[in-house]
């Protein structure tokens, strides 16, 4: 069993690996025994968690991209393989929220949200799909949201941006059965992390608190497992799929 969920020898790549639930994965590879490729844009955090695993005895580099641009997308990934020789996991988790009623959200501010968060993920996993496809296996684990399924108080970008990933992950997963690829997506509850700090406060918070069966927040650790499965032989009959790691709030239904 130990083996099954082991991560030993994998080149495993976590957008958005500088914070938050990115940051809580790639550290849990890790530990899990792959090699960790942080990327994004933010040096200076992704040189944190590389830092943080290396201190923990875990091998890991980091990569600038910015996946608002096909171009630095398809470099990255093409300088991650040329020096590691492959991918063998792949996690989308960048992504930012705008806080705004629908009505008062600008072009260009959705526009932002959707280029991120869905267009975003897009661009990365087209990129590192083609080079799974060239090896015949691949992990790709999309982060969905609560806001993939259920309305979001002023969230409608970041909902439709987090609906979208969903799908992209089915339709995916379809096309890259045959390769040995799967696809899936992990949809986080509500995790305070550097995104979302400043909205999970007063009467925001309490209620979110009350609608969750566990009756807390999630701590970004709690998401690791979840990755590792995913990313592991463990779940090499699961493809297309969503797993909620959410304290039962979408259980509960309202």
């Amino acid at each position: 069993m130990t083996d099954l969920f082991s991560l030993d020898k994998n080149i495993a790549v976590v957008v958005g690996g500088g914070s938050g639930l990115g940051q809580a994965i790639a550290q849990g590879f890790s530990d899990a025994g792959a090699f960790v490729v942080a990327a994004g844009r933010d040096g200076d955090k992704l040189a944190s968690t590389v830092k943080q695993i290396k201190d923990s005895g875990g091998c890991a580099e980091s990569v600038t991209m910015d996946i608002l641009s096909k171009e630095s997308v398809d470099e990255a990934i093409g300088n991650i393989v040329k020096k590691r020789g492959r991918i063998d996991v792949l996690v989308n988790s960048a992504g930012i929220h705008q806080k705004k009623t629908t009505l008062d959200v600008t072009d260009e501010e959705w526009k932002g949200v959707i280029e991120t968060n869905l267009t975003g993920s897009f661009r990365v996993c087209r990129a590192v799909g083609k080079e799974m496809v060239r090896q015949q296996s691949g992990k790709i684990i999309n982060i969905a949201s609560l806001g993939s399924f259920a309305a979001l108080t002023d969230a409608a970008a970041y909902s439709a941006s987090k609906a979208g990933i969903v799908l992209l992950t089915k339709n995916l997963a379809i096309e890259l059965a045959p390769y040995n690829i799967q696809v899936n997506a992990i949809a986080p509850g509500v995790f305070r992390t550097a995104l979302n700090e400043k909205v999970l406060v007063g009467e925001r918070l309490e209620r979110i608190i009350s609608k969750t069966p566990m009756k807390r927040l999630g701590r970004a650790e709690e998401i690791a497992g979840t990755a590792i499965y995913l990313a592991s032989k463990a779940s090499d009959f699961v493809t297309g799929t969503v797993i909620s790691v959410d304290g039962g709030f979408l259980a509960w239904g309202i």
